[in-house]
């Protein structure tokens, strides 16, 4: 078997995180998104949930590709099990956007990677992209495999929670603005900033759509959608961006 391409990715602008999971061997991970002028839209998994993967940081990162995930945006640290604990400290914080430079980002990707429908980037076998939605509505959906115990993990200070363990999935309902489906899509938010936000406030969880200004009409607001290694044609909002209108 030959050896995975590796890349040392120096222009890296982390566009999300999702919801910490653990996976089979009881590693706690995040799911990054992150784009490159170099290599476009990429993810990168698994990440530990200490990485300083913050969104809107620039960053050096050695990544190789994942021989289990042949969507070719996808990558992953490089000795990612070999190294696992070590890992945060071969990724290197370069700079940081600026408030007007976030907006700038957001308005480029869109037009380099936005597309009329979701359903376009099943067609064109892509997992990452952009779309501008209008929004008609949101929820929280109970979790079926809710479990209220928390963990504790040496890669984290305190208690811990993976995605099984808030009570809540949040959902938004929107058309994309040249749907493709007669239906609207309801798509699950897996950003971890909304689980956050539950976290933070369980007696009114709603909050969280009130915190992203989904329902506010003087924010614009442009979703990073990815789909899953399993379910190619499933797709998740990864990321809400969210921008107050100029002159509002």
């Amino acid at each position: 078997m030959s050896s995975p391409e590796k890349i040392v990715i120096d222009d890296c602008i982390i566009l999300g995180n999702a919801v910490p999971d653990e996976i089979s061997d009881n590693r706690f991970t995040v799911c990054t998104a992150g784009y490159s002028s170099k290599h476009g839209l990429i993810r990168i998994y698994p990440v530990p949930t200490t990485a300083k993967m913050k969104r809107w940081n620039i960053m050096e990162i050695p990544l190789e590709k994942n021989p289990k995930d042949k969507r070719f945006e996808s990558w992953k640290v490089q000795d990612s099990k070999i190294d696992w604990r070590k890992l945060p400290e071969r990724m290197r914080i370069l700079d940081k956007l600026k408030d007007v430079e976030k907006r700038q980002l957001v308005a480029k990707l869109l037009s380099e990677f936005g597309v009329g429908c979701v359903e376009e980037l099943n067609e064109k076998k892509l997992s990452l992209g952009m779309v501008k939605p209008t929004i008609l509505g949101h929820e929280l959906q109970p979790r079926e495999e809710y479990d209220p115990s928390v963990q504790t993990t040496l890669d984290f200070t305190g208690l811990f929670l993976t995605r099984k363990n808030y009570p809540w999935i949040p959902k938004i309902t929107y058309r994309c603005p040249s749907c493709k489906l007669e239906k609207p899509h309801n798509q699950q938010v897996v950003e971890w900033g909304f689980y956050e936000g539950m976290r933070n406030n369980p007696t009114n969880p709603q909050t969280v759509f009130e915190n992203a200004r989904i329902d506010d009409p003087l924010w614009d607001k442009t979703f990073l959608v990815g789909n899953q290694n399993r379910f190619k044609r499933s797709f998740l909002i990864i990321s809400v961006f969210r921008f107050k209108m100029s002159g509002k």
